[in-house]
């Protein structure tokens, strides 16, 4: 079925060359005036004005299209959540009130809360359970603009526990409500398990978590958290090389609290993003910047704005990292401890106030690179013929307004594989 999405007042492409936009290039987002989308299923055949779509129409003999009036409105590509934890189970607002009192993240995780209160819930939740949970929060994803995303298992810390969660994520993105994209990520080094020695713990993920990983292919990628009290550098080297040897791909979590050579071994493995980097230091940033200069496959900072302003905590050196030539994107780290929100719009506006990123900066790093870093930019994250037809239709006046008008969604319409939901119905039939 065609279906013609005429007289836009925008359509912000951010068509691409296949690289992540860097540098100077991450203010570039090919926006159009007044302009048409075709769509045929679920793929984008056709984005253009008004006398090349009559062309395109006569050229292909197409006489009857349905139609769909975006006069006012902006259209933009399903945003691209590179980086959540959306599957867990129960909720740590007690442990908010604990910062607040002037406990630190760290302090609460050494005293047994953290990571370990969630582990706790998601072992004693079946799969049926964590399925449930987290096919309402991917509800709340949807109504602000996501439609693929990335999501970590982590909290399991044992190998039942592991692949029940790679089960979930891999059930969830065969089918759920709304046809969202949901790529796999093993987290098995998110933290270390209280019954084991972290040496035990690391043998376990090396020698049985990721071969049983692989052989199953629950997931494409390998993922850990680089940090003082957790794992080191050297855990990361075993760990991400043991990874590759299986045939996962490293993304991982760096310099969020404490600089210790993260960076290095993550680009040794060749990491596609590296995330957090809160701490980054200026050599860090030109090391990334030097790797990527070479390297066929470039590696993408990750900013997670959010969980800068959870925690109170220093944001991640975006500008200064845009300015080297590093790619970025941003994306919202959903996890019930450190950014209870799904809400990509928020980590935008934070972006732009708090990392002094531009408008057009911050819609390529939601859209095309964290695509990118997930290897779907073939797939997604523009609008461009070719591509799947995941879109975004704003009531507002420009695309700038959207990081101009804060705390508000002016989004009407999800398109997600050429499907139309309406996000007043999808917000008054789902809560979090």
């Amino acid at each position: 079925m065609n279906l013609l999405i005429r007289n836009s007042s925008q359509i912000v492409t951010c068509k691409s060359n296949g690289l992540p936009k860097a540098g100077k290039a991450m203010s570039e987002i090919d926006a159009l005036e007044n302009s048409n989308i075709i769509i045929s299923d679920d793929m984008i055949t056709f984005v253009g004005g008004n006398t090349e779509l009559e062309s395109y129409l006569q050229k292909n003999n197409i006489k009857e299209i349905a139609e769909f009036d975006a006069s006012g409105k902006v259209i933009m590509p399903g945003f691209v959540d590179s980086h959540t934890h959306f599957v867990f189970a129960g909720s740590r607002e007690d442990e908010y009130e604990m910062r607040l009192a002037g406990k630190s993240y760290q302090e609460i995780a050494e005293t047994g809360g953290g990571i370990w209160s969630t582990v706790t819930n998601v072992r004693q939740s079946d799969k049926n359970e964590l399925k449930s949970l987290a096919a309402k929060k991917l509800a709340t994803f949807f109504s602000f603009g996501t439609t693929t995303l990335e999501g970590k298992s982590g909290y399991g810390l044992d190998i039942e526990n592991e692949l029940k969660m790679l089960d979930v994520i891999n059930s969830l993105n065969s089918s759920n409500e709304f046809g969202i994209d949901i790529v796999p990520t093993f987290l098995g080094a998110h933290s270390i398990p209280r019954e084991m020695s972290k040496e035990s713990y690391v043998d376990l993920i090396c020698n049985e978590m990721i071969p049983s990983v692989a052989k199953a292919h629950l997931s494409k990628y390998i993922d850990i958290f680089i940090e003082k009290g957790y794992f080191d550098v050297n855990d990361a080297d075993r760990i991400l090389g043991e990874g590759v040897k299986h045939g996962l791909t490293p993304r991982t979590h760096i310099d969020q609290f404490t600089s210790m050579g993260g960076t290095e071994i993550s680009l040794k493995h060749g990491a596609v993003s590296l995330d957090h980097l809160e701490v980054m230091s200026d050599e860090d940033i030109k090391l990334m910047a030097k790797y990527n200069e070479s390297a066929e496959r470039k590696t993408v900072a990750g900013l997670l704005p959010g969980v800068s302003y959870f925690l109170g905590i220093s944001y991640t050196p975006g500008r200064k990292l845009i300015d080297a030539g590093v790619p970025v994107l941003i994306a919202t780290d959903f996890n019930p401890g450190s950014c209870m929100s799904q809400n990509m719009q928020l980590m935008m506006s934070l972006a732009s106030t708090q990392i002094k990123m531009t408008a057009e900066e911050i819609i390529n790093a939601v859209t095309i690179n964290p695509a990118y870093s997930l290897g779907l930019d073939h797939k997604i994250g523009s609008i461009e013929p070719g591509k799947q037809a995941d879109l975004l239709i704003f009531d507002m006046p420009s695309y700038k307004y959207l990081i101009y008008n804060f705390g508000v969604n002016n989004l009407e319409f999800v398109v997600k594989k050429g499907k139309f939901f309406n996000v007043n119905e999808i917000t008054s039939n789902h809560s979090n």
